[in-house]
């Protein structure tokens, strides 16, 4: 098996193994692209203004590191770590929670009628950090 690749970056400014890399690498942001299309409906701009377009795609970006650091750090020990972006976004996204926030702090009150919203308050249960009031004078 043959493989051509056809650049026109000098011979003399990267090697062919680097050149391979360099291209290879661009399959992760393709794929990425890919997978916000049908994710972040990034696809479906209403604007061709090039600010409005410049900051879909910031929050798009956004979103996906929040989502991805969520993962690593709410869904570590859980079975939620291998959840896929699209599910997380379109199903995740869809469960219904309540949110109340008094004196002691914000509490989220997520109904288990689903699997996947048992695994979702399950994995919320235990916080592994701890929430620092600004205005708590006791801690410094």
């Amino acid at each position: 098996m043959y493989t051509h690749l056809i650049t026109n970056i000098p011979k003399e400014r990267m090697s062919d193994v680097e050149l391979f890399h360099f291209y290879n690498q661009r399959q992760t942001i393709e794929s990425f692209f890919k997978m916000a299309k049908n994710v972040y409906g990034i696809k479906n701009l209403r604007t061709r203004k090039f600010y409005g377009i410049y900051a879909f795609l910031w929050l798009a970006f956004m979103t996906h590191n929040f989502i991805v650091n969520a993962k690593k750090l709410l869904f570590a020990e859980t079975t939620l770590v291998d959840t896929g972006m699209k599910v997380l976004v379109k199903h995740v996204g869809n469960i219904k929670a309540l949110v109340e926030r008094s004196m002691e702090g914000i509490r989220v009150i997520i109904p288990t009628f689903t699997k996947l919203a048992k695994q979702l308050a399950n994995a919320l249960a235990e916080p592994k950090y701890v929430q620092i009031s600004l205005f708590d004078r006791q801690r410094f």
